[in-house]
């Protein structure tokens, strides 16, 4: 029996070392081990690079639907970014070139059918976003009525893009994944 090591896909390219930023070109995944040269299948994304989107953040959204993007973020989505339905009860924000590259995975590995749905579910309720001079961002009250968001929320980095989830509702979710904590890879 090997060892572990060898059930993982194995990175082929990846730059960018500890810090926020990072760019994935190639994975080799290979059950028997990997080793230079050594065959096997072989996944093949399009290089990307982005800033990762790690942290949360307690904020508000005011009366009039707007909520301050953290200012770590903000850097991030200068060239625009889309938001969204995400998955479970929040929004995600995508930077653009992301949410255009995410699309194009997604809409890859759907049959026809499933593909229409998956696009009536998102992109209706789609918009871009724009920051305002204090780095506000506005939400629908259609995406907010969607993921139950009143007044106090929790912005969330998750590496590719970020959440907004309702505070209560986020830290309900994060104590389930607490208790389910032996099961994470760190």
């Amino acid at each position: 029996m090997g060892n572990l090591g060898e059930l993982k896909p194995k990175v082929v390219s990846l730059h960018g070392g500890w810090g926020n930023r990072a760019s994935y070109s190639r994975t080799r995944e290979n059950v028997s081990g990997y080793s230079p040269g050594a065959a096997g299948p072989t996944r093949l994304t399009k290089s990307c690079t982005f800033d990762m989107f790690v942290n949360e953040y307690e904020h508000t959204i005011d009366v009039k639907g707007r909520m301050a993007v953290p200012a770590k973020f903000r850097a991030q989505i200068d060239r625009g970014a889309v938001i969204s339905k995400g998955m479970g009860t929040c929004l995600s924000v995508y930077p653009r070139e992301r949410w255009d590259e995410k699309s194009a995975e997604l809409a890859a590995g759907k049959a026809s059918d499933e593909l229409r749905d998956f696009e009536r579910r998102i992109y209706p309720s789609a918009s871009e976003v724009e920051l305002d001079a204090q780095g506000r961002m506005s939400i629908s009250a259609r995406l907010r009525a969607y993921a139950r968001l009143e007044s106090e929320v929790t912005v969330a980095g998750v590496r590719d893009h970020f959440e907004i989830w309702d505070r209560a509702t986020w830290r309900t979710y994060q104590e389930r994944l607490e208790k389910e904590g032996e099961n994470i890879p760190f």
